[in-house]
């Protein structure tokens, strides 16, 4: 690639737009070219990436920097909704990878291609790598408003863990939410965020539970009849425990308790904490990536460990 396209797209992300490029000497036929050349991919009118980094990305990055590029074309205007979650560095789920939102100077609503934009006026922004950007509160009420309740939870989970939005600031974004636009729905996916969830996975499963109308606490510290520590657990279910396994890595163990070695170990001190939990009267179901598409077999599942459930023998419980 062109040494000046290099410098560029090192110093913003590996994105940029037509006109910065023209601002440091690239004319439009050498841009042509990179294209042509696999250099560089072309991801809107005039908003470029990086072949080599778009290359190492997976879908959500690439989705986040589609719209850092597309971003540059419109320097007036702030990423919000889902593409706002996306340059936040929250996670994302169930959103349209081709759509980017910004809050805009128009009156009304407006959509121009996979580019929409919103009245945006006394709409508070910061800056997230130059760019404007929407606040994490906003993003994530507005993105229940178009993704719907799934991507704006597993986000809020996120911002509230993280320390980026606070409870109090997402009611507030609600509060500027019109009946009309949907305050209900913003209201019903705020109500179901809980910070301490510390994955998309235990976000979803939580969800899941929460729609098969189980009774449940998340991040449950469970100790022995000494007051031994024994785990902490994603979610206790009407006494089962219930954990989404993708996040246990064969490298550390669950729980800071326990700081393993090896994979090896890891397996052991995993073993060795799931009899712990049993012993205190608990079942253990583990849920998967794939049992999120089947929430049915998942509260099958647990109704059939509730019978196995027994009363505590001295132990205690809190939440984390």
């Amino acid at each position: 690639m062109d040494t000046r396209l290099q410098a560029l797209a090192g110093s913003q992300n590996g994105t940029f737009c037509a006109t910065e490029a023209l601002a440091a000497g690239v004319s439009a036929v050498e841009l042509h070219r990179a294209v042509r050349a696999g250099d560089l991919i072309r991801v809107r009118r005039q908003a470029y990436v990086s072949a080599q980094v778009w290359q190492g990305a997976d879908d959500a990055e690439r989705y986040r920097l589609t719209c850092l590029a597309v971003a540059r074309t419109r320097p007036g205007d702030a990423l919000s909704h889902h593409a706002a979650i996306a340059v936040h560095g929250l996670p994302l789920w169930g959103y349209d990878a081709g759509r980017v939102d910004f809050a805009a100077s128009v009156r009304q609503g407006v959509r121009r291609g996979r580019i929409w934009l919103h009245p945006g006026e006394r709409v508070e922004t910061a800056e997230v790598g130059g760019l404007r950007v929407v606040s994490p509160a906003r993003a994530i009420v507005r993105a229940a408003l178009t993704m719907g309740r799934d991507c704006a939870v597993v986000a809020g989970d996120a911002g509230l863990h993280r320390g980026l939005v606070t409870a109090e600031e997402l009611r507030a974004e609600v509060a500027r939410v019109t009946p009309h636009q949907g305050r209900g729905r913003a209201l019903a996916a705020v109500l179901r965020m809980d910070g301490r969830a510390e994955s998309v996975g235990e976000s979803r499963t939580r969800l899941v539970v929460d729609a098969l109308g189980l009774a449940h606490e998340s991040q449950v510290v469970l100790r022995d009849a000494a007051g031994r520590f024994v785990a902490r657990v994603d979610l206790l279910v009407e006494g089962v425990v219930v954990e989404f396994d993708g996040k246990v890595k064969y490298g550390r163990s669950r729980d800071q308790e326990d700081v393993a070695t090896d994979a090896g170990e890891t397996l052991w001190l995993e073993k060795r904490r799931e009899d712990g939990i049993r012993r205190l009267g608990h079942p253990v179901e583990r849920v998967v990536w794939e049992d999120l598409a089947r929430p049915g077999l998942i509260g099958a599942r647990i109704r059939a460990a509730r019978a196995l459930v027994r009363p505590p023998q001295g132990g205690a419980r809190s939440t984390a």
